[in-house]
């Protein structure tokens, strides 16, 4: 399942749509609007769509959301062509909480959940998309 707050693995599926159960799963209720996907999604395809939303509609106002959300869909786009190194994973990572823990508004502050959530519920992707070539993609 996924929606801008988050995505949830499959194992998840009889979990409760509230508040709670979700921030559990490092989801948001959101605007309460659910996407069920099958096994063949990508999950970075997903990330990086909902990131394009957050890039999109940020104001501008501060830097965090204005750049951030930038930067990442620029790595989610590495991940998506199997270019990341285990690098790359590390910054995805720590910027998604530089945005989340910077941003002046609702909108920067969630604008990491669908990676942050991907990250921890699909991270096998993540790994998998590392370009094979670059050292140490068997050790990340």
């Amino acid at each position: 399942m996924a929606h801008q707050g988050g995505c949830v693995p499959a194992n998840a599926f009889d979990t409760p749509v509230d508040y709670e159960s979700l921030k559990q799963l490092g989801s948001t209720m959101g605007s309460g609007g659910l996407i069920v996907m099958d096994e063949h999604t990508s999950m970075i395809d997903i990330a990086q769509f909902f990131m394009e939303f957050f890039r999109d509609e940020s104001c501008g106002k501060c830097v965090p959301c204005r750049a951030g959300t930038v930067q990442l869909y620029q790595l989610l786009t590495k991940f998506k062509h199997h270019q990341a190194t285990p690098a790359d994973l590390a910054q995805l990572e720590t910027l998604c909480e530089m945005v989340k823990y910077t941003s002046l508004c609702g909108l920067g502050q969630a604008a990491p959940n669908p990676v942050l959530s991907t990250l921890r519920h699909f991270r096998q992707e993540y790994l998998a998309a590392i370009a094979p070539s670059s050292p140490a993609s068997s050790q990340a």
